[in-house]
C-alpha cells in the first residue's frame, strides 16, 4: 500500500483524505476521489475506441480496475493513474472485438465554450456561414479527422489534448505519463506528420510518402 502519511507531490490533501477513505471501502469517497476526471477519461478511451458506448464500457471497466488497485496506487498523480487505466480498457475492448481502430475528433460541445468542443466547430469557426464556406469547413474537417487517424496514436493523442482540449504541455506530460520533452516532440512530429498527409490542400504541393509510425522518445 502506498504511504499516506504526507500528500505526495501535485496532489492536494483532500484527494489524499479521499484516497485513504476510499481503501476503507468508502463508496462516496471513491466516487468524489475520480469525480473530476471522468469526463477526460471518456474522451481518451472515446479517440481510442471511436464509439460513445464502448467509451463508456471502457470507462466503467475503468472504474472497477481502479477500485480493486487503490491499495496498491502511489498517493501521486492519480489523474494521469486512472486515464491510463480507461485506456488499457478501451484497447482491450478493441483487441477483443478484432476492431481496426479510428480516431474521431467530433466530441461533445461545450456550451459554455470550454473544454470538449469538437476539432470540425473549432475549425469551422470565422470561416463565415455562406454555403461555400461551410462546405469548404466540412471538407477540411473531414480531411484532417481522416489524417488524424492515420498519425500514430500517442502523437494523435498528444495534439488533441494540446489543440482541441487546451492542456498545457505540463498537464499532458501527467496526463500520460510522459516526459516533458516526449510530449513536446509528440506534438511536432504529430503536426509535420498532418503536415504531409494535407499537404495537398496547399498549392504547388502534394502528399509526401514518408512513415508515420517512428517512436518519440
Amino acid at each position: 500500500m502506498g504511504e499516506l502519511g504526507r500528500a505526495a507531490p501535485h496532489e492536494p490533501e483532500e484527494r489524499i483524505r479521499l484516497l485513504r477513505a476510499a481503501r476503507t471501502g468508502d463508496a462516496e469517497a471513491f466516487r468524489a476521489l475520480f469525480a473530476p476526471d471522468l469526463d477526460l477519461a471518456w474522451r481518451m478511451a472515446l479517440r481510442i475506441t471511436g464509439e460513445p458506448t464502448s467509451a463508456d464500457d471502457a470507462l466503467q471497466e475503468g472504474l472497477i480496475s481502479a477500485y480493486r488497485a487503490l491499495d496498491r496506487v502511489e498517493p501521486r498523480n492519480l489523474r494521469g493513474w486512472f486515464v491510463r487505466i480507461v485506456q488499457n480498457a478501451a484497447r482491450d475492448a478493441g483487441r477483443r472485438e478484432r476492431r481496426r481502430p479510428t480516431a474521431p475528433i467530433q466530441e461533445p460541445v461545450d456550451d459554455e465554450g470550454g473544454r470538449g468542443r469538437s476539432a470540425s466547430v473549432e475549425l469551422a469557426a470565422g470561416r463565415g456561414s455562406d454555403p461555400v464556406s461551410m462546405a469548404e469547413g466540412r471538407e477540411l474537417a473531414a480531411r484532417l479527422k481522416a489524417a488524424l487517424s492515420e498519425i500514430h496514436e500517442e502523437r494523435r493523442i498528444a495534439i488533441l489534448l494540446y489543440d482541441v482540449d487546451g492542456y498545457s504541455y505540463e498537464e499532458i506530460a501527467e496526463i500520460t505519463g510522459s516526459s516533458l520533452g516526449t510530449v513536446k516532440s509528440r506534438i511536432s512530429r504529430g503536426r509535420e506528420d498532418l503536415r504531409g498527409l494535407l499537404a495537398d490542400l496547399r498549392p504547388g504541393t502534394r502528399r509526401g510518402d514518408r512513415s508515420l509510425g517512428d517512436g518519440d522518445e
